[in-house]
């Protein structure tokens, strides 16, 4: 799959952590499972942002992402209305719908800062990051799988980031832990090309009561 000097740069500046959407606030979750112990070292946060990606990004997240991108691509405001909400009703705490709404808000008003004749950014109210990322991509010229893949590694990143400040992580554990999850990228790809409709969701227990108990956490560095 070939990708131009230009889509890649654009690519690049999408992931970016210097980004300004304030994604870099976020844990969703992770500290509240470093406080509980079940982070402590790097492989057991390897693990969990491993869990996270398969079964979580994978099978919600980047299927949506992909619903999203086609239906920008084909102007189809109802299915953009429709999939963006879906994924905001699959936000099981308000940490996490808090989250997306303000990282979604904040993309918005970059996309329009960046392309001031995009139109489609106010097809939403209530914009996801997913929504955003995918009609960046789509006016970055971004094929959607290489897109996806940006999205998915910006995740991992994040993720990476946050434990490195929280367990601690030195830097060498933190960047072990990106290659191991390099290698899952294309994998969690597969799984979210896969799915039916009918089919997208997670199933995550402990994901969800971590992102509870944090909203009530002694200490927090993190908004979720």
């Amino acid at each position: 799959m070939s990708i131009t000097t230009e889509s890649l740069l654009g690519l690049l500046h999408l992931a970016s952590p210097a980004l300004p959407v304030g994604a870099f606030a976020y844990s969703q979750g992770l500290e509240t499972a470093i406080d509980r112990q079940w982070c402590y070292d790097r492989e057991t946060t390897g693990n969990w942002i491993s869990e996270l990606m398969q079964q979580g990004m994978a099978r919600l997240d980047i299927p949506v992402f992909f619903r999203l991108y086609d239906a920008f691509s084909v102007e189809d405001q109802k299915q953009v209305t429709h999939w963006n909400n879906t994924l905001l009703a699959f936000r099981e705490t308000r940490e996490l719908y808090d989250e997306d709404c303000q990282v979604g808000r904040a993309f918005s008003v970059w996309v329009k800062s960046m392309f001031p004749n995009e139109t489609r950014t106010d097809w939403l109210q209530t914009p996801t990051q997913a929504a955003m990322f995918a009609l960046s991509s789509l006016c970055h010229g971004i094929d959607r799988k290489i897109a996806a893949t940006g999205l998915l590694w910006s995740w991992c990143e994040n993720q990476v980031t946050a434990a490195t400040k929280a367990v601690p992580l030195g830097q060498t554990d933190a960047q072990h832990i990106l290659k191991r999850l390099i290698n899952e990228i294309e994998p969690a790809l597969t799984i979210a090309r896969s799915l039916e409709d009918h089919e997208i969701g997670n199933n995550l227990m402990h994901f969800a009561m971590a992102s509870c108990w944090h909203e009530h956490q002694y200490s927090r560095l993190f908004r979720s």
